[in-house]
């Protein structure tokens, strides 16, 4: 899935304000999720973007993550519920690097956002919290038992469903906007509409 960001900002915090980041008809082809310890919270979203959005290279990192731990029984167990295995990942701290790598970067709680802004300000504009559309921070399960991350993972659902849409959207924008294109690149050279 290839998907663009399309001019027309709106209000601060929601995804229109990343065309003010980017170039028009620029493609977001690379998402990395982020929470606290890579353990929970941003493996889970990620292995569900990465299942709904077909061809979107999407990872996850940590703010404070231990590098090379595998993520936690229960979040396992949460996703094997809904046949998603996260079993062979493996926490990875969050880098400038990965960070400028992705063109959309989603946080789970509106303190880890501003944290992220306030870290790497020329950013600003495609950091998002994955639940910001709706002012809902996503709890972090760790320690808790396994009906907590269940409850994680449907409070994460509707954030990667929102996502999904959103970038759908504007893919589909994007296609339509190149057929025009294309129309009238047919129509100036003469050629067949």
């Amino acid at each position: 899935m290839a998907i663009v960001i399309t001019p027309g900002a709106q209000a601060p915090g929601r995804i229109d304000d990343v065309s003010t980041q980017r170039k028009q008809n620029q493609m977001i082809s690379n998402v990395i999720t982020v929470c606290h310890g890579n353990l929970c919270r941003s493996p889970m979203a990620a292995a569900m973007l990465r299942q709904r959005a077909e061809g979107l290279h999407v990872r996850s990192a940590g703010l404070a993550a231990v590098v090379g731990q595998p993520p936690e029984a229960e979040a396992i167990a949460a996703m094997s519920e809904i046949g998603i295995d996260i079993r062979t990942h493996r926490a990875t701290q969050l880098t400038r690097q990965l960070a400028d790598d992705a063109e959309l970067i989603l946080t789970m709680t509106s303190a880890q956002t501003r944290s992220l802004e306030s870290l790497y300000p020329p950013m600003r504009g495609r950091i998002f919290s994955i639940r910001g559309f709706d002012d809902v921070d996503i709890d972090d399960p760790i320690g808790l038992p396994l009906s907590r991350f269940r409850q994680c993972r449907d409070v994460l659902t509707r954030g990667i469903d929102y996502w999904v849409r959103r970038l759908g959207n504007l893919n589909d924008l994007q296609d339509r906007s190149h057929e025009r294109a294309v129309s009238r690149e047919i129509s100036i050279a003469g050629g067949e509409q």
